[in-house]
This record gives C-alpha cells, structure tokens and sequence, in this order.
C-alpha cells in the first residue's frame, strides 16, 4: 500500500469518527472530491458474473460532483466476456447517481443509478443501440447499491451507541457531506 493511499484512508477514517456524536464532535463529515475519487478508485476493477454466462469488469472511475442535481458522475471502463463463445465487448460507461447511507453497516451506497451513456464494441465494431441499451440496463443493475464505504466495526458501533441511524447526504462544490440526524 503507498503512503498516500494510506494517509488518505487514515484522514477519512478520522473524520468520520470525528463526526460521530458519540465524541462530541461535528454532526457532519464532508469529503472532498479528490477523497471520494480515492474510496471509488479503491473498489475497481470490479467484476461480476451473470446468468452464469457473462463475465463483466468495470474498472478506472473517474468521479464528477453534480452539485445542481444532489448526485456525482462516472466514467468507467467496461469489458465483457460471454464465457460461452468466447466474444468480448468492450467500451465506456458515463453514469450519474444518488448515494444514500445504510445504517445497519454505516455505509454509503450508490443509489438510482442511471447509465447517460454507453458506448460499447465488438470486435467488429460498435454494438446495435439496443444491445448497448441491454449493456447500460446490466450495469445499472451491476452498480446499485454498490457501496463507497463501509465503517469497521468499532465505527458502527460507536454510531450505534451514539443513537445514530440515518444520515442525508448531500452533493456541494466541495464534495459530499454526511449529516447525521439527531438520536432518537
């Protein structure tokens, strides 16, 4: 692991518990572009399975705020084998979406994600509008509640013990912010 990747894991990991109520800290966390691109980037490639069939690989996020929406940007990389004949598709994705925070495992996931556009080839050439529709349709499906973060244990459970279970989150200039909501 790099120095940096791990200085910037640490400084997330500290200000998350910072914004624990539990400390007396902050009732909010915001994370910068720059270290929401390094949790994303963390998680990739990422492959997945389906049907038993079809082998797809989404890799090298690149992560853009759309603060006028509440949502962020992507662009990925995408590949797929079908493991049958053997034929690969290869292309991008740009995707934009929600995220939500889960608090039974204090993550945050993605949410209502929606492929803008994709642009998809076989090896002979650019797949048919429909194909690359069925393509977007699967990587929606491959994405949702794809999760960003996950708090370790100790984390959750101070959050726990802090009556935290909801926070909004919010899309600015500067990056998301995690507001936690008032204990119950």
């Amino acid at each position: 692991m790099n120095r940096r990747f791990a200085a910037t894991t640490t400084a997330l990991a500290m200000a998350f518990l910072a914004g624990c109520a539990g400390l007396g800290g902050p009732r909010s966390v915001t994370l910068t572009q720059e270290q929401l691109q390094t949790l994303v980037e963390r998680q990739f490639p990422r492959q997945q399975r389906l049907l038993e069939v079809i082998e797809i690989t989404v890799a090298r996020p690149t992560l853009r705020l759309l603060p006028e929406r509440n949502r962020l940007a992507t662009d990925l990389d995408l590949s797929a084998i079908e493991r049958l004949s053997g034929r690969a598709v290869r292309g991008s994705l740009a995707l934009d979406y929600a995220l939500r925070y889960e608090p039974s495992d204090a993550s945050v996931r993605l949410a209502q994600v929606h492929v803008q556009d994709a642009k998809l080839e076989l090896g002979s050439g650019p797949l048919s509008p429909s194909s690359a529709r069925v393509g977007a349709l699967l990587a929606e499906r491959l994405l949702d509640d794809f999760v960003i973060y996950r708090a370790d244990a100790q984390k959750l459970k101070l959050l726990q013990q802090a009556g935290i279970t909801a926070a909004d989150i919010a899309v600015t200039s500067r990056g998301i912010e995690l507001r936690f909501a008032e204990p119950r």
